[in-house]
């Protein structure tokens, strides 16, 4: 019996199986973002200059105190909050729902920096639905 590029039966079967498993896999976790339904992750862009890590968190609809940003470790950055979910204002009452894309709910993002940061001089504001953090790389001498 001919199978082509894939081989036997048995490599047939073993490419199958594995499919079967990261289709499983693919069931358990949230669709778009391959998450646990406890947390979701905000999408992050992390910059280097010279001096410095600029991380920049999209959170748009949250309230900056909301927010929480830790640095205990030199080398990891963690931004955790709560962000509810979107109405349109004015609108009390259930919604029907069509489409539903945005994260709502807890939220986790650690970030391991590839080199030590000063923890005491790390920044963080929010500006037109970003967040921006910025943690200055340790002094060497």
């Amino acid at each position: 019996m001919a199978f082509g590029r894939f081989g036997d039966e048995q490599n047939v079967n073993e490419w199958s199986r594995k499919i079967h498993d990261i289709m499983d896999e693919m069931a358990r976790r949230s669709f778009v973002h391959f998450r646990d339904s406890k947390t979701w992750q905000p999408a992050t862009n992390v910059y280097e200059t010279r001096d410095a890590y600029h991380i920049c968190v999209e959170l748009a609809g949250m309230n900056p105190d909301e927010i929480d940003v830790r640095c205990a470790e030199q080398t990891r950055v963690t931004i955790s909050g709560l962000r509810g979910q979107a109405r349109p204002a004015g609108v009390e009452g259930p919604l029907s729902v069509h489409a539903m894309e945005i994260d709502e709910g807890p939220f986790l993002r650690e970030i391991d920096l590839p080199e030590p940061v000063a923890v005491d001089a790390v920044e963080a504001t929010c500006q037109e639905g970003y967040l921006w953090i910025t943690l200055p790389k340790m002094k060497t001498t």
